[in-house]
Formats: C-alpha cells, sequence, structure tokens
C-alpha cells in the first residue's frame, strides 16, 4: 500500500531553523512567567469529554471544535482545546493548594476549527493563571507583564480591553432578554469580522429586529466617557457594576503609563462565555498578522462551581499564542543554533578537544566530521546561518593563533583562545 507523504490540515513540521525560533520564544515567556511569580505546571492532553465540555451550551462553538473520540472502554474523552479548564480540574483535585495559587503552563492544545496565518489545529498555547486574587490590581498587572514580554521578543503590541458585566448590562438596558444576552455578545465580538447585512441575520435568528440591532451597534459604539455620561443614573446592577470595573481599570492604566499601549473596546468580548468581568486582548502595532496574538480575562465562577464547596475562587489568565507570534518573528529572523563551525584539517583530535573548552564556555558550537573541503565547509556554515568559522591546521595548533572569520560581514582575524573566548562572550 502506498502512503501519501503529508502532513494532516492544521498540523505542520518545524524544521531546526524554526523550531530555534520557537524556543527563544517560549524562553522569552517562560523567564517572564517566572519573573512575574507563577510556577511551572503540567497537565494531560487528554481529558473526559463532560470536563472539557463542562459549562458550555450545546450550541457553543468551542464544542463544535473539540477532537472527540472513545477509549477502548467506550469512554467520552477529548483533547484538550485549551489549557484554562483543565487547570480548574487542578484546583478542584488539590483543595490544600495555598491561595492565591498563580502557575503557568506551556503545551499544545488542538481545535477542529477554520486553518489560516497563525492559526492551526494543533498549537501551543502558553498561559498565566492566578486564582484567588480578586480586583483590578492583578488583571493590569497581567496586561503589563503581557506588553513588556512582547517588547522583549521585538514585538511592539496594543491591547484591547473591556468587560463583560458592561457588555451584558448594555444589553439589558437594551430590553434583550436575559437568556439571550451570552448569544447577543457572542455575535456583538464578531462585529468586525462579519457584514453587516450577515449581522442583521444572525440576529433574525434570535428574533432581533433590524431596529434594535441599529440600536444595539449604536450602543456598543461609545467610549468611556460616554458611557459615564449615558448610565450615571442607571438601577442595573450588572451595568453598575462592570461601569465601576472599567472605571477602576482604566485609572490603573493610565496610573502606570499603560494609555498609550491600551484601546477601550466595548465590542470585545473573547467569546467565551467563561468571562465574568475585565478582558482582553493583544494586537500587534504594525498589523502583521490580524488575528490576535493572545489574550484572556477574569472567569470568577467556573472554578468556584468546580468546587462547590460554599467558597469563591476569583480568577484571571492570559495566554500567548505561540504560533501567530512565530509567524511573524519567522518573517523578520535568521537565526542559527550554532556560534562556531570548527572545520579540522587533519586535525581532528585536537579540534575536539579545543570545541570541548568551547562548549564548557556556553559557545554552542560544531565540528566538520564528514571530510568537506574548505570551500564546501564555508557554504555549509552560509546555508545554516552559523556566524563564525575557524580552519585549524598544525600550525594553528602550534602558534595557537587561529584565523576566526565572520560569515556576516566578512572579517577575519587572528585571535588566541582566550581572545576568541572573549569574541563569543560578547554575542
Amino acid at each position: 500500500m502506498e502512503i501519501e507523504l503529508q502532513n494532516v490540515k492544521g498540523t505542520k513540521d518545524f524544521l531546526p531553523n524554526e523550531q530555534i525560533i520557537r524556543n527563544k520564544i517560549i524562553s522569552v515567556l517562560r523567564k517572564n512567567f517566572e519573573n512575574y511569580g507563577y510556577l511551572p505546571m503540567e497537565t494531560p492532553i487528554l481529558n473526559s469529554f463532560d470536563l472539557l465540555s463542562y459549562k458550555y451550551e450545546d450550541g457553543a462553538e468551542i464544542l463544535s471544535e473539540i477532537y472527540k473520540f472513545q477509549d477502548q472502554g467506550k469512554r467520552d474523552l477529548g483533547l484538550r482545546f485549551d489549557l484554562t479548564v483543565p487547570f480548574c480540574k487542578v484546583i478542584g483535585l488539590n483543595q490544600d493548594l495555598t491561595m492565591p495559587f498563580r502557575r503557568y503552563e506551556i503545551g499544545k492544545v488542538f481545535r477542529d476549527g477554520p486553518v489560516k496565518l497563525g492559526r492551526a489545529r494543533e498549537f501551543y498555547q502558553c498561559d498565566i493563571d492566578v486564582v484567588g486574587i480578586d480586583g483590578r490590581a492583578i488583571e493590569v498587572e497581567q496586561m503589563l507583564m503581557a506588553k513588556n514580554t512582547f517588547l522583549e521578543l521585538n514585538l511592539p503590541v496594543y491591547i484591547k480591553w473591556n468587560n463583560r458585566k458592561l457588555m451584558s448590562g448594555i444589553l439589558s438596558y437594551a430590553d434583550i432578554p436575559e437568556n439571550l444576552i451570552d448569544k447577543t455578545i457572542s455575535l456583538i465580538d464578531r462585529l468586525e469580522k462579519i457584514s453587516y447585512k450577515e449581522l442583521v441575520f444572525e440576529f433574525s435568528k434570535l428574533n432581533v429586529n433590524e431596529e434594535k440591532v441599529k440600536q444595539i451597534m449604536d450602543l456598543f459604539n461609545k467610549n468611556l466617557n460616554e458611557y459615564n455620561e449615558l448610565f450615571k443614573d442607571s438601577q442595573i446592577q450588572i451595568l453598575r457594576e462592570g461601569l465601576s470595573e472599567c472605571n477602576e481599570l482604566n485609572d490603573l492604566i493610565n496610573d502606570l503609563d499603560l494609555s498609550d499601549s491600551c484601546v477601550f473596546s466595548p465590542k470585545l468580548a473573547r467569546g467565551l462565555s467563561i468571562y465574568t468581568g475585565t478582558v482582553f486582548e493583544f494586537f500587534d502595532k504594525q498589523n502583521r498578522i490580524s488575528s490576535s496574538l493572545g489574550g484572556g480575562g477574569r472567569y470568577n465562577r467556573i472554578i468556584t462551581d468546580f468546587m462547590d464547596n460554599g467558597q469563591s475562587y476569583p480568577a484571571v489568565g492570559l495566554c500567548f499564542g505561540l504560533e501567530p507570534i512565530y509567524a511573524i518573528l519567522q518573517s523578520q529572523e535568521k537565526s542559527s543554533f550554532v556560534d562556531v563551525f570548527i572545520v579540522p584539517m587533519g586535525t581532528t583530535i585536537e579540534c575536539l578537544k579545543l570545541a570541548t573548552i568551547l562548549r564548557n564556555n556556553n559557545i554552542k558550537t560544531l565540528v566538520e566530521m564528514s571530510n568537506k573541503k574548505v570551500k564546501k565547509s564555508f557554504e555549509y556554515a552560509n546555508k545554516i546561518n552559523i556566524k563564525y568559522v575557524v580552519v585549524v591546521g598544525s600550525n594553528e595548533i602550534e602558534s595557537g593563533q587561529f584565523a576566526l572569520k565572520n560569515m556576516q560581514t566578512g572579517e577575519q582575524v587572528n585571535v588566541t583562545l582566550p581572545e576568541m573566548l572573549e569574541i563569543f562572550s560578547k554575542i
């Protein structure tokens, strides 16, 4: 039987020059997560379907994207579609954890959804979450961490933010029935992705006429000052709470000099109905990719409902999307995993000893062992973006002087071993 060699749609092999960039992204994320006090954790990819679908209605879009199957015991299982639901499970299974509890996890998730640039079906999520802290301070700290992390990746972002309570309150003000509020919010979240005609059609399925759609669109096209004026005397409790939380978060954003990177966006909902308050998403300032580079928000109910012990478990978290971040960085970075390529000229043993010294000094070193000629060795170094090449013959061993060539500039210098170590300590 002949097998056609191809990847499953929405999956990809990453060759070394690509994986180096991905590893760099993960390394920067991990460092920043730990700098903010988040602890590493790992959860299973396989989960019960009941767990994955918990808190979602049958018509929820995310349920259609879960990879669902049965094991040999006929149990309904699924591949995790995010890292938040498994995290909630961990809190439920480990009730002796000291609160507040901060964790990060970097792992693969799976969604049987549309495939486009920056969006795959098998992909990594890089999450942080904290349970046990309410209030806006932790939310703005996560936004600040995200901004600084993206800057370290040389990827300036702007942050869209909103509040689900505010959205629910506005819809109550517009006389949308409570049982339709979540579905209406999902439609509002798509306002920038579908045409007005499509929007009216989708609302008609909820028995919302075009006149009401126009009212809703007008209500969700205002700034925070306009909302403060419009709803200053409102008696709708959830609307008052949402507006108060927005004002508090906005003050913190201004106090922490984040206002140049943050944009209040009343249409932003983050899609999933688990969110209970603040939500936010990150976008490339240069608009090199249309989808968000990550996002998050507050979800106070899901862990509280998991635990069901009469106590409250407020939680907030965010996720960095490795795939869209990589989609941008791979187009602007040349990378190599090797610092120096040593080419022996009848001096293999001596070169292996030299390589050991360099590696002991954290210099990534490759020794040519396939009897390539010098010209071919230089071509090879160029192809895999090795910055330095040194050719070592008996004269170099005897004199202790090595001709070190910079493959990017073409410059060649004669150096001793200590001088070589000094050069590499600066790259």
